[in-house]
C-alpha cells in the first residue's frame, strides 16, 4: 500500500481525507439503521414502530444530504484538479466516487419515495389511535402492515447505503493504490 501521493498539494490531500471520511461515515450511518435499528424494532407495537422510524428518518434526512454533498464535492474537486495532469486515471476514479456517493440523493427520491410516503401515512394515522388499537393494527387498504413496510424500507435503505460505501472504496483505491 502506498501513502497519499506526496506530489499533491495539501488542499488536495485534505479533499482526499474529507471525501473518503464523509462517504464512509454516511455509509456506516445508513447501513447501521438498516442492520441495527430495523431488526431491533420488530417486537415493538406497530404505532411505536412507525413513530420510531419517523424519528430516525428525520435525523437521517437532516444530516445525510449534507454529508453526501460534502463528499461528492470533495471527489469532484479532486477529479477536476487531477484531470489536467498526468493523473487522469485517478481523476476518472474520483469522478466515479463522486457519482457513486452523490447518487444516494436521487436513489432516495426515486426508489424510496413511495415507501416513505406510506410510512408517513402510518405515522399520521397512529396519532389518533388509542391503546387497544395500537396493539392490533389492521392492514390498510392495500394489505400492508407497518412491519412489512419497514422491512421493505430497510432493504431499500441498505441498498442506498452501499452507494457512498462504493464512493469511499473508489476514493480509497484512487488515493492509496493507484500510481500516478
Amino acid at each position: 500500500m502506498t501513502s497519499l501521493s506526496p506530489a499533491l498539494p495539501p488542499s488536495l490531500r485534505l479533499a482526499q481525507i474529507i471525501g473518503i471520511m464523509t462517504s464512509a461515515f454516511l455509509s456506516g450511518g445508513v447501513l447501521a439503521v438498516s442492520y441495527g435499528f430495523v431488526p431491533s424494532m420488530s417486537q415493538a407495537p406497530n404505532t411505536l414502530l412507525v413513530r420510531e422510524w419517523k424519528t430516525t428518518y428525520s435525523r437521517g434526512i437532516a444530516a445525510s444530504p449534507a454529508l453526501a454533498m460534502v463528499s461528492t464535492l470533495s471527489y469532484a474537486w479532486l477529479s477536476y484538479s487531477l484531470s489536467f495532469t498526468l493523473n487522469h486515471h485517478k481523476a476518472e476514479m474520483y469522478a466515479l466516487a463522486a457519482i457513486a456517493t452523490g447518487s444516494i440523493v436521487p436513489f432516495t427520491l426515486i426508489f424510496m419515495k413511495n415507501v416513505n410516503g406510506k410510512l408517513d401515512k402510518k405515522v399520521e394515522g397512529s396519532k389518533h389511535l388509542d391503546r387497544l388499537e395500537e396493539m392490533n393494527e389492521s392492514k390498510d387498504k392495500k394489505g400492508e402492515h407497518s412491519q412489512e413496510l419497514l422491512d421493505w424500507w430497510a432493504v431499500l435503505n441498505f441498498t442506498r447505503g452501499l452507494l457512498p460505501l462504493t464512493g469511499a472504496s473508489l476514493g480509497i483505491y484512487a488515493s492509496f493504490y493507484m500510481t500516478s
